[in-house]
């Protein structure tokens, strides 16, 4: 009997975050590309499953964080995958990763390069820039054996001078250091407005969907980006159609990013040298005030040293719109 040879299938993991998770669909797409031979699955997030359409040895599996280990495994185990690699490496992926190494598949792991890390926090102004997560993601591919020849940065995203007949606002973040006042994104939001900009609010959950639809009142030119219940494809739609996106350090910088859509970004307390900027957009399109103490935090999520948030708080409209002027 001839034998039968199994197809390769790596499967990746990743479960959060959601700008992590579209950053990864960037580097899956183009080694789903390069080897059309092998099948990727990327385990995570079911939200952002559209990011991975298109290419057909390229999907999602969905995954719910919240039931047991037991039960993501053997989900994990039904799409037998031949190649496994861990591109979260927290301990809940550790946990899986091991359970699938002792079932004999071949496993490598995401190197966060956390001393480097702690080197850029102790020393912001006098560290060098770490390695884009992008590529560390690539490496942990490279490990298994696969390359993408065609997962390199090229030109960066091209982004006309205004005035822009639409442009995309997400006006939120999940973590202080890294919002800029909403008031001030509502200035913002309403001067371009007044010039005839269509612009369109991104943001989720009923808090901030109660706050961006205040905004509409102010102007028929603001909209919500998607309308209650309608799937996150439809607001990949409207990303897509933009002119630019003008966001912080936030999930829609890396969704309008893998679209191909230049980004205006807000950066507090995190900084684009600590490894997480948009795929492909351009440096002097991050707007940051130069202080010796950015940047604190790789994520945002840790307290301002001085409690004065002064990275952000000090960053004016008239600042930020003479800034986006002079591009």
């Amino acid at each position: 009997m001839q034998k039968v040879h199994k197809k390769t299938h790596v499967l990746c993991l990743r479960f959060s975050a959601l700008g992590d998770v579209a950053i990864a669909s960037v580097v899956l797409k183009a080694y789903a590309r390069d080897n059309p031979e092998i099948h990727f699955t990327l385990a995570g997030p079911g939200l952002l499953a559209p990011l991975f359409e298109g290419i057909p040895n390229l999907s999602l599996l969905p995954v719910d964080r919240k039931q047991p280990l037991g039960k993501i495994l053997r989900n994990l185990w039904q799409v037998r995958p031949t190649h496994v690699a861990d591109l979260h490496s927290v301990i809940r992926t550790f946990l899986l990763r091991s359970a699938l190494f002792l079932c004999g598949l071949p496993v490598v792991y995401l190197h966060k390069g956390r001393r480097s890390r702690r080197r850029l926090l102790r020393n912001p102004a006098g560290s060098p820039a770490l390695m884009p997560i992008y590529e560390r993601y690539a490496r942990t591919l490279g490990k298994l054996g696969f390359t993408a020849p065609s997962l390199v940065p090229g030109n960066t995203i091209s982004l006309e001078r205004g005035p822009w007949k639409k442009v995309g606002i997400a006006p939120f973040a999940r973590h202080r250091g890294k919002q800029w006042s909403t008031s001030r994104m509502r200035q913002v939001a309403n001067l371009l407005a007044q010039e005839g900009t269509l612009v369109f609010l991104f943001g989720g959950g009923e808090e901030e969907i109660r706050q961006m639809t205040e905004w509409t009142r102010d102007n028929s030119h603001i909209r919500l980006a998607t309308e209650s219940g309608k799937g996150f494809d439809t607001e990949l739609s409207v990303i897509k159609s933009l002119d630019v996106m003008i966001s912080m350090d936030s999930a829609n910088m890396h969704f309008a990013s893998t679209l191909g859509i230049p980004v205006i970004s807000i950066w507090g307390a995190t900084h684009p040298k600590a490894g997480f900027y948009g795929w492909r957009q351009d440096p002097r399109w991050a707007v940051q005030l130069p202080l010796d103490c950015r940047p604190c935090s790789v994520f945002g999520s840790k307290p301002c040293r001085k409690e004065t948030y002064e990275c952000m708080e000090n960053l004016t409209v008239e600042q930020f719109l003479s800034y986006v002027r002079s591009l």
